[in-house]
C-alpha cells in the first residue's frame, strides 16, 4: 500500500509543483528562493488548477476534515518541500528526469516522515485524475505549463538551465551572497567579482526571476563591472517580470562610480490616478515596475529592456504600449515591440523611473463603421494619431503638408532640435515648426523653387509617396525598383501616365512595398491625401519588416 501511495503521491506533486513554478513568469533554478506556500495561495483561483483541487477537497471531506485543513496541509507541506529544496544541490541536473526524480525524492521524504501528512498522503493517492495519469494520459491543458518548466530548468538544449542562461541565482551553499528580508520583501544579491566566468556568448545573465519579493536588487561590485567592460561582455539582469541588457561599453560609468546596486520594486497601478492625470482610454496591463541604480550615476539611458505584460481575455495586444509612469501620475510613452509572441514588450530604457505596460484605446465618434477605424486606433495606441477635439478624428478630411510631415516625424521618432526650416512661410513659432525644421534636416521633405512650403496646402498622394520613399531610406529599408522596370510597376493603374515623372520612382517604390495601394483602379497621384490613408499608409510603414 504505502508503494502504491508513493508513485500517486509523487506524480500529483510533480504536476502541483510544476504549476507553481508556471507563476513566477519566467525561467527559474531550484534553489532560487520560490515562496511556494505563497504561490499556492495563487494557484488556488487559477482555472486550470480547479478540477485538481476541487478533487483532493472531495477526499478530504470523505476523510473527516475540511477545506481549511487541507490548505493548511498543503502550505505547511510546500514549506517543508521548499526548504528541502533550497539545501538540494542541483549542480548535476542534466535533464527531465533528473529534475522529476529530485522532486519526487523529496516530496516523499517529507511525505512519509512526518506522520502529520498522513491524510495528505491517504486524499492524494484516492484521487481519480492520478489514474489517468498513470496511465500516460497527460492533461493537455497542462502540457505548455510542463514544457515551459521543463525548458527554463533544462534550457532548450537540455542542459542544466537558470534564468536566462548563463549564471542564476547562487546555488547551494552559497547563501550568504542572497540576504533576505521577507517581512520587508526585500532580496539582495551581493555579487562576486568571480561571476564574470560565466560569460556565455559575450554575455553575464544574472537572474532573480525566481524570486517573489516585491523588491530585488543586484548588487555588482566595481571589480565585476571593470572585468565585464574590458572583456567586452553584456551584462544582462533578469529580475522576471524586466529584464535589462547593459551594453558593455555602459558599464564603465557604473564601475567607476564605486560599483552599483540596481533595484526592481514592483506595486499595483493606480488606475484613478492614471486617468485623473491623462484623460480616459488607459488600462493597466500589469505591474508598474521601477527601476533604480541608487543614487550613485544612475541607469544608463539606452539600455535595451524587456517589459512583462499580463495576458488576459479582453486585452488587445496591438494597442499595448511601455509607459515611463511619472509621479503625479502622467503617463511619457515609450513604445514598444513584441518579443516572439511572448507576453513582453521591448522598448529603450531611459533611466532610472518606473515603467508599466497599458492599453490605450482612443474613442472617435466619427469612426464608426470606418474603413480605416481599426488603423486609426492602433495607430492612436502609437501615439501618432490623435484627434481634432470633441471626440472627432475627421478621417475623409484633406490633410495638410503641415500635418503629414508632423506625424511623419513622430513615425520615425526623429529629434526636434529648433525651429529653423529656411522656410519664408514657415513661422518660427508655427506649431509644426519643429516638426518641418527635423524633417527638413533628414532629407524627408522639400520646399519650393521660391522658398516656400505652403504648409496650409493638402499633400497630394505623389508628395506622400516621395516622403513615404524617403522615410523607408532613412531607416535602410529603401525598395530599389531598377528604372527599366518603373513603367511596368505603374502600368496596371488606369491613371499612371498622371503620375509626375519626378514622382514616377518614389511611387513606384511605395506601391512595391505594399505602402501605397490603388484608390478606385487608380493611383489618384494629384488627387488630395486624406487623413485616414495618411494613417493607413503611415502604419504600413510602421509595420514593415526590420523597422525600428
Amino acid at each position: 500500500m504505502l508503494r502504491r501511495v508513493s508513485t500517486r503521491v509523487l506524480i500529483c506533486w510533480t504536476l502541483l509543483f510544476l504549476m507553481l513554478l508556471s507563476l513566477v513568469g519566467g525561467a527559474v533554478a531550484l534553489a532560487a528562493g520560490l515562496d511556494l506556500p505563497g504561490l499556492y495561495d495563487q494557484l488556488k483561483n487559477d482555472p486550470t488548477y480547479q478540477p485538481y483541487r476541487q478533487e483532493l477537497l472531495n477526499e478530504y471531506l470523505k476523510l473527516n476534515s475540511n477545506e481549511q485543513a487541507m490548505d493548511n496541509d498543503l502550505r505547511s507541506f510546500l514549506a517543508d518541500v521548499q526548504a528541502r529544496l533550497s539545501q538540494a544541490d542541483t549542480s548535476s541536473l542534466k535533464d527531465e528526469a533528473g529534475v522529476n526524480a529530485l522532486v519526487m525524492k523529496t516530496a516523499a521524504e517529507v511525505l512519509f516522515t512526518d506522520k502529520k501528512y498522513t491524510t495528505l498522503a491517504n486524499a492524494l493517492a484516492a484521487t481519480s485524475d492520478i489514474q489517468s495519469i498513470l496511465k500516460g494520459n497527460f492533461p493537455p491543458s497542462l502540457e505548455p505549463v510542463r514544457k515551459e518548466v521543463v525548458n527554463a530548468l533544462l534550457g532548450s538544449g537540455g542542459q542544466a538551465a537558470a534564468g536566462g542562461g548563463g549564471t542564476a541565482a547562487p546555488s547551494a551553499g552559497t547563501e550568504e551572497e542572497i540576504q533576505r528580508d521577507t517581512a520587508a520583501g526585500v532580496v539582495t544579491w551581493r555579487v562576486n567579482p568571480e561571476a564574470a566566468a560565466g560569460i556565455k556568448d559575450n554575455k553575464l545573465v544574472l537572474s532573480l526571476a525566481g524570486e517573489t519579493a516585491p523588491t530585488r536588487t543586484f548588487s555588482l561590485p566595481p571589480a565585476l563591472l571593470q572585468d565585464l567592460g574590458q572583456k567586452k561582455a553584456d551584462l544582462e539582469l533578469d529580475y522576471g517580470p524586466v529584464v535589462l541588457t547593459l551594453p558593455a561599453a555602459s558599464l564603465a560609468a557604473l564601475s567607476s562610480s564605486g560599483g552599483a546596486d540596481l533595484t526592481f520594486r514592483q506595486e499595483s497601478l493606480d488606475p484613478a490616478r492614471v486617468k485623473d492625470a491623462n484623460g480616459p482610454g488607459y488600462n493597466g496591463a500589469g505591474m508598474v515596475y521601477t527601476l533604480t541604480a541608487g543614487d550613485k550615476a544612475g541607469l544608463p539611458a539606452g539600455v535595451p529592456a524587456r517589459i512583462k505584460y499580463e495576458e488576459r481575455q479582453g486585452l488587445d495586444r496591438d494597442l499595448l504600449g511601455v509607459y515611463q509612469v511619472k509621479s503625479d501620475g502622467s503617463l511619457v510613452y515609450l513604445g514598444g515591440h513584441g518579443v516572439d509572441g511572448s507576453p513582453y514588450l521591448e522598448f529603450s530604457l531611459p533611466g532610472d523611473g518606473s515603467y508599466a505596460v497599458l492599453e490605450y484605446r482612443a474613442d472617435f465618434a466619427d469612426l464608426a463603421g470606418h474603413w480605416a477605424a481599426r488603423d486609426v486606433q492602433v495607430m492612436a495606441a502609437r501615439h501618432i494619431a490623435a484627434g481634432v477635439g470633441e471626440g472627432r478624428f475627421e478621417p475623409d478630411r484633406d490633410i495638410t503638408r503641415a500635418e503629414f510631415t508632423s506625424l511623419l516625424q513622430r513615425v520615425l521618432g526623429l529629434p526636434v532640435k529648433g525651429t529653423v526650416t529656411g522656410f519664408s512661410d514657415v513661422p518660427a513659432d508655427a506649431w509644426y515648426a519643429p516638426s518641418v525644421a527635423a524633417a527638413v534636416r533628414a532629407g524627408l521633405v522639400h520646399g519650393y523653387e521660391d522658398s516656400t512650403f505652403k504648409p496650409d496646402n493638402p499633400v497630394t498622394r505623389a508628395e506622400m509617396a516621395a516622403m513615404l520613399g524617403n522615410a523607408l531610406a532613412l531607416q535602410g529599408l529603401a525598395v530599389k525598383v531598377e528604372p527599366g522596370q518603373v513603367e511596368a510597376v505603374l502600368q496596371p493603374y488606369r491613371d499612371q501616365a498622371a503620375v509626375p515623372s519626378w514622382a514616377r520612382p518614389a511611387m513606384a517604390a511605395a506601391v512595391t512595398a505594399g505602402i501605397v495601394g490603388g484608390r478606385e483602379g487608380g493611383l489618384a497621384p494629384l488627387e488630395r491625401a486624406t487623413r485616414a490613408e495618411a494613417i493607413v499608409m503611415l502604419e504600413r510603414l510602421m509595420d514593415k519588416p526590420g523597422w525600428r
